[in-house]
C-alpha cells in the first residue's frame, strides 16, 4: 500500500527533512493524505494534525480505524485506513487517510448502477414477454392444426414460423410425418380397389369353366376344369404376392441381417434365368467384378434382383440382351439390371413400383403388377432407393444405397 511505502521510505530523514516533508505533502500535493503527525519518543505531537497516537500497532503495516475512534481528531465520520511506524530517534511517524471519498464513489457506483438496471431489467422483461407471448401464439396454433387433424383433415399442416427453432424442427418432422399417413391411405385406398379387380376375374373365370364343366360331356369336363384351376392358381399367386409385400413391410427389420454379397446374388439370380432367357432367344449376361458386400436378408435381396431379372427377360424381345451388374461406385454399393426392350415412359417410371400398376407397354404380358412393388419394399428395408431410368434403349433399373441410410452408417 501506499500509505505503507512512503512511511517506510521516510524512516531514515531527519525531523526537520521530514517535517519539511509533512508539509509539502499537505499543503501542494495532489495525492492528498487525510491525516499525519510525528510523535516524539514519549508520545508528544511535534507536528501534524493528530493530537495523539491513533488505536493502531505501530508496525509500518495499514490498519482501518473504525468512524469515530481516531482520537484527537473532532469529526471522524468515515472509517480511517492509518499506517505508524517507529523511527529509529524513538518517534512515531504517522500517515492516514479516511475512505470517505471511496465510499462516496462507491455510493455513486451503486447509485449509477442502480439507475441502469432497472430499465435493462425492464427491457429484459418485456423482451421476455414478447418472446413468450410469440411462443404460446405459435403453441395455440400447433394445437389447433392437430385438433383439425384429428377431426380427419389430413391435408391441415402445423404451422411453422421458419425460425429454425425446435418448435419449426417438431412443426417439419410431424407434417412430413402427416405426408407419408395421407401416401399410404391413398395406397391403401387404391390397394383394396385393386385386389378387387385383379381378383375378380379369375375368380369369375374359374366359375363360368366350372358351371360349364358341370353342363358338359364327360369327356368335355376335364378341359373346363383344368382351365378353372389355372384360374385359381393366378388368383392364389396374386394372394401369395400381397401376403409376401406385407410380410417384408410390417415384419422385424434386420432380424435375419447378416454379411451378404451382392455379386453372388446377382450371379444366382442370372444363373437361375438363363435356361428361361436361352429359350426366349435373349442374352443374359452378367457384369460382377469382385464381391459387394452389405448387410442385409440374402433371401428376400435374392428375391428382390429375381423380380428385376424376371421382369427384364419378359419384356425384351428375341435378340435382346439382359445386363446385370453390381460394384461398388464412390464406396457406396449399387446393382443395376438393363435391358433391350421398349423401356419405361418418364410418365410411368415411378407409377411402375406400385401395385397392380401396369404400363401401356406391358398390356399383353404376362403377371400381376406386383413383382416391382416387392423389389421396391425390400430394397428400402435394407436402406437402398430403387428406381428406373432411360436404358437409351431400353429401361435400366438401378438399386443404390440411399443417402439418408449412408449418413446413418456414418453417424453410428
Amino acid at each position: 500500500m501506499i500509505l505503507a511505502k512512503e512511511t517506510r521510505l521516510s524512516i531514515d530523514a531527519s525531523e526537520d527533512q521530514l517535517r519539511a516533508a509533512l508539509d509539502a505533502r499537505q499543503t501542494r500535493d495532489i495525492r492528498r493524505i487525510d491525516y499525519l503527525a510525528l510523535f516524539d519518543a514519549k508520545g508528544s505531537l511535534s507536528f501534524g494534525n493528530l493530537r495523539a497516537l491513533p488505536p493502531a500497532p505501530i508496525d509500518g503495516e495499514p490498519h482501518l480505524i473504525a468512524a469515530g475512534d481516531l482520537n484527537g481528531i473532532a469529526d471522524t465520520p468515515q472509517s480511517t485506513i492509518v499506517v505508524a511506524r517507529r523511527r529509529p530517534d524513538g518517534g512515531t511517524l504517522v500517515l492516514g487517510r479516511n475512505l470517505q471519498d471511496t465510499y462516496a464513489i462507491e455510493d455513486t457506483l451503486l447509485r449509477m448502477l442502480g439507475l441502469a438496471l432497472l430499465p435493462t431489467v425492464a427491457a429484459i422483461l418485456a423482451i421476455g414477454a414478447l418472446f413468450a407471448h410469440r411462443a404460446s401464439k405459435r403453441l395455440a396454433g400447433v394445437h389447433e392444426a392437430i385438433a383439425r387433424i384429428m377431426q380427419g383433415h389430413l391435408a391441415w399442416r402445423l404451422p411453422a414460423a421458419r425460425d429454425g427453432d425446435e418448435i419449426d424442427r417438431i412443426a417439419e418432422a410431424v407434417n412430413l410425418m402427416l405426408d407419408e399417413i395421407v401416401r399410404l391411405l391413398d395406397q391403401l385406398k387404391s390397394v383394396g380397389d385393386n385386389i378387387a379387380h385383379d381378383l375378380r376375374a379369375p375368380l369369375t373365370l374359374a366359375r363360368i369353366k366350372l358351371d360349364r364343366a358341370l353342363d358338359a360331356a364327360p369327356n368335355e369336363a376335364q378341359a373346363y376344369v383344368e382351365a378353372a384351376r389355372a384360374q385359381l392358381d393366378r388368383a392364389g399367386v396374386i394372394i401369395a404376392a400381397l401376403l409376401r409385400i406385407s410380410a417384408v413391410e410390417n415384419g422385424p427389420r434386420e432380424k435375419h441381417f447378416q454379411d451378404v454379397d451382392l455379386a453372388a446374388v446377382c450371379r444366382q439370380a442370372v444363373e437361375f434365368y438363363e435356361p428361361l432367357a436361352e429359350a426366349k432367344g435373349v442374352e443374359l449376361q452378367a457384369s460382377l467384378e469382385g464381391s459387394v458386400w452389405i448387410r442385409g436378408d440374402e433371401d428376400l435381396l435374392r428375391e428382390a434382383l429375381a423380380n428385376l431379372v424376371d421382369n427384364a427377360v419378359k419384356f425384351t424381345p428375341v435378340g435382346g440382351l439382359v445386363q446385370v451388374a453390381a460394384a461398388l461406385v464412390s464406396g457406396r454399393p449399387r446393382v443395376e439390371v438393363r435391358d433391350t426392350g421398349p423401356g419405361v415412359a418418364p410418365a410411368d417410371r415411378d407409377l411402375i413400383f406400385r401395385r397392380f400398376y401396369r404400363a401401356a407397354t406391358g398390356e399383353g404380358a404376362a403377371g400381376h403388377g406386383l413383382g416391382l412393388s416387392i423389389a421396391r419394399n425390400i430394397a428400402e428395408l435394407h436402406g437402398f432407393e430403387l428406381s428406373v431410368e432411360d436404358g437409351a434403349p431400353g429401361a435400366r433399373f438401378v438399386m443404390r444405397e440411399a443417402a439418408k441410410a449412408s449418413l446413418t452408417r456414418t453417424i453410428r
